[in-house]
């Protein structure tokens, strides 16, 4: 979905009972969350702009709670699920499979590789 030759968009789903999905756009589908200042601490991946994650309760550190299932791209709302407003306090690598404390990815600027 395009707006305009140049304006990339991001939507993520709401699921709203057994059937029915929601897809909504994100605050800013512009910003650039590929940039090097985003990255797994523990392997260096950075994600792109079509990444997405799901609020999804399951094994790993985050502390049990009730997921909505919503798929969005993590870092446009710093780790906050866009469905049911659950502050993500950690965040699992989707290369190579580690969880990170959400914070841990954003890079200082003046960090060099």
């Amino acid at each position: 979905m395009r707006s305009g030759p140049e304006a990339p968009q991001s939507e993520w789903q709401l699921k709203k009972g057994a059937q029915e999905i929601v897809k909504t756009e994100t605050a800013d589908p512009t910003r650039p969350t590929s940039a090097p200042r985003i990255r797994c601490p523990k392997c260096r991946w950075q994600p792109e702009r079509a990444s997405t994650w799901v609020c999804w309760s399951g094994p790993g550190p985050e502390p049990p709670f009730e997921s909505c299932g919503t798929a969005w791209h993590t870092f446009d709302t710093g780790g906050r699920c866009p469905g049911c407003g659950h502050q993500w306090h950690w965040t699992t690598c989707l290369s190579c499979g580690e969880w990170s404390p959400h914070l841990d990815w954003y890079e200082n600027p003046a960090q060099e590789d």
